[in-house]
């Protein structure tokens, strides 16, 4: 035990966690005081024995830095029962005032942030000590924490409620005994200065009448009254939710009510916020005839909106709240897709989760809908919750199925002529041979009959349904059979291509036979399109974009690219710039792409020529292929 000053004075000033330079602040501080210095005591490393040994005079004072531990807590409650006459106080620092609650819950009567505020707060402190029992307990004024921060105005200040007591006399007149504000509390509602005075001087009408009826209505039933009512408050209206207790003497009658006010301003305008919202919500889906759903990943419950149970002629509730029984419903040959596409979205292999699938009503008919949604809510690095929107697109889709059946059938009656067309034409060749009387004639009906079945084919492959139902697949084993299904029209242009692949055993969720079409649609166009001799380049490439992984395969050519009307059309059904071509080889590719979960891009390339990009979900983890098949 060390003191700093060199003889024993008139009190003691005793330190905790409080740093050298501090210490010497608050002693000069100190010393302003009339009993003069005090002897500077620094207790912080003090063992429990040495506490105990301590006797305090009454004159002596001590000063904690808050931030302490539990243990240095537990000390200070000790110190103070067994030294019940010290004042206790704590420094604050600036910016810090949620301390301040747990150091006065440890036995502490004053707070303040610098030395410049000790000797006030001292004062006080000191005051508090000497007062009355009764008063220092009911006592309104509280610790104060100068500087910037708002004065804390109760030695255990609370931090949402207004906790008051009214005392009743035995002539019936009411007043406020205390008042206790919560923390950052605003002026004019209930104040530390009504304490002592009567409830008709300390508010103004109306507050003041329908108040005093709330406690006269107390008096009168003798039991506890909880009410929600407004008040004006610095110009603005708040609402406080109320609870009124009666108190009884010894003798029964009711000589105090206990109140507490909270101010549920916030809450109310945050609830008729939400309702709002979801009434906005609801009307929004109703008009849109789509609904909604919330997947609690963690505990595997899906909320589905009375729409979403409209949609299948169902109740509300008229399934488990589980995916698995929503999963129950879609039909057994989309189910694979639907997993599939859940699956990337869950693993962050693609940004969203889409698909289009058939679910059984509950009259027995399938009705096609497009689902769609995205996690919302992670924990860590996990999802946890996930939530979408169901459409039903069962018109549409039937829309679409009686253009394909028509699209079919032309597709049928003109391919029947198309034939008998080319069958004469193979006729005409082998009759008259090299005649240069037909040979024009014959060349342009064969490049028309060849322009219409390119169209035909076309038309097949763009009609095509939308499921998917991708399985694993080597995607060099594609790619090579793209190139060589190009390999007749290259070598008639004299043109190259080369494959470069950055993992050439890359295997792929796809459906091979869509994603053939579109490497050999690209590459018969770079082809098309590129100077004769050239080289046409495809590679695949694993990047990182929007965060999310993907393999990227870029299509290159060296022609002349594309003008500012092509790029911007690029991808539109029946636009082209090329001779002979039926305008619908890129929008399938789009669309294909799309479909996988993909994107598509056209662009020119610096050094000249076009580039066309193709982004897929690049999988978490390496998937095999069943059976080593298409290796």
């Amino acid at each position: 035990m060390t003191a700093t000053g060199s003889q024993t004075r008139e009190w003691r000033l005793f330190t905790m966690g409080i740093a050298q330079k501090k210490v010497g602040d608050l002693a000069r501080a100190a010393a302003e005081s009339p009993a003069g210095p005090p002897e500077v005591l620094d207790i912080s490393g003090w063992s429990e024995s040495d506490l105990e040994e301590l006797r305090c005079g009454p004159q002596d004072v001590i000063v904690v830095e808050t931030g302490g531990n539990t243990e240095r807590a537990g000390r200070i409650r000790a110190f103070c029962a067994r030294n019940p006459g010290v004042p206790a106080l704590v420094r604050v620092p600036k910016g810090h005032p949620g301390e301040v609650a747990g150091m006065l819950r440890a036995g502490f009567q004053e707070a303040f942030t610098d030395a410049s505020r000790f000797r006030e707060a001292l004062e006080r402190a000191r005051a508090r000590m000497d007062a009355p029992p009764r008063v220092r307990g009911e006592s309104a004024a509280g610790p104060m924490v100068d500087g910037a921060e708002r004065p804390l105005d109760n030695v255990v200040p609370n931090v949402f409620d207004w906790i008051y007591v009214v005392g009743i006399g035995e002539d019936g007149r009411m007043g406020f005994e205390t008042v206790n504000p919560p923390l950052h509390a605003e002026a004019g509602f209930l104040s530390p200065e009504f304490a002592g005075r009567a409830v008709d001087e300390c508010l103004t009408e109306p507050s003041a009448d329908r108040l005093a009826g709330h406690f006269r209505h107390v008096l009168g039933e003798g039991l506890p009254f909880q009410f929600e009512e407004e008040h004006a408050l610095a110009g603005k209206t708040r609402t406080f939710q109320t609870i009124l207790t009666p108190v009884r003497n010894k003798w029964g009658r009711i000589h105090r009510i206990a109140g507490i006010s909270r101010d549920v301003t916030a809450l109310k305008d945050a609830v008729a916020a939400l309702r709002a919202s979801e009434e906005r919500l609801n009307h929004a889906l109703e008009g849109t005839q789509q609904g909604l759903w919330d997947w609690d990943l963690a505990t595997g419950k899906v909320y589905r909106s009375p729409r979403w149970f409209g949609m299948l002629a169902l109740l509300p509730g008229g399934i488990a709240d589980s995916f698995d029984a929503g999963l129950k419903l879609i039909h057994p040959d989309d189910r694979r897709q639907v997993e599939a596409g859940m699956s990337a979205h869950l693993e962050g292999r693609v940004p969203r989760y889409e698909a289009e699938y058939r679910m059984r009503s509950r009259n027995g008919e399938w009705i096609w809908v497009f689902d769609a949604g995205k996690v919302v809510a992670w924990d860590g690095d996990r999802p946890s919750r996930m939530a979408g929107m169901c459409t039903d697109i069962t018109e549409r889709r039937r829309a679409e199925e009686a253009l394909r059946a028509l699209v079919g059938g032309v597709v049928h009656e003109i391919r029947n002529p198309l034939y008998g067309i080319l069958i004469n034409l193979d006729a005409l060749e082998a009759t008259f041979g090299e005649d240069p009387r037909y040979v024009p004639f014959v060349s342009a009906l064969r490049e028309s009959a060849e322009r219409i079945a390119s169209l035909v084919n076309d038309l097949r492959d763009y009609g095509e349904p939308r499921t998917l139902n991708p399985e694993p697949y080597h995607v060099r084993s594609l790619v090579e059979n793209a190139v060589r299904s190009c390999e007749k029209l290259a070598k008639d242009r004299s043109c190259d291509i080369t494959v470069e692949l950055e993992d050439p055993a890359l295997v792929l969720p796809l459906n091979a036979r869509r994603m053939h079409q579109v490497f050999r649609n690209l590459l018969e166009n770079a082809v098309l399109h590129s100077p004769e001799s050239d080289t046409v380049r495809i590679a695949a490439r694993r990047l990182f974009a929007d965060g999310f992984y993907w393999w990227t395969f870029t299509v290159e050519d060296s022609g002349s690219g594309f003008d500012a009307e092509t790029l911007s059309r690029a991808f539109e059904p029946f636009f082209t710039r090329r001779k002979g071509g039926t305008g619908l080889g890129l929008s399938i590719v789009k669309r294909v792409v799309e479909e996988h979960g993909g994107s598509v891009e056209a662009a020119n390339r610096p050094e000249g020529g076009a580039c066309i990009t193709v982004r897929l979900p690049a999988p978490h983890a390496p998937l095999r292929v069943r059976g080593g098949a298409n290796v």
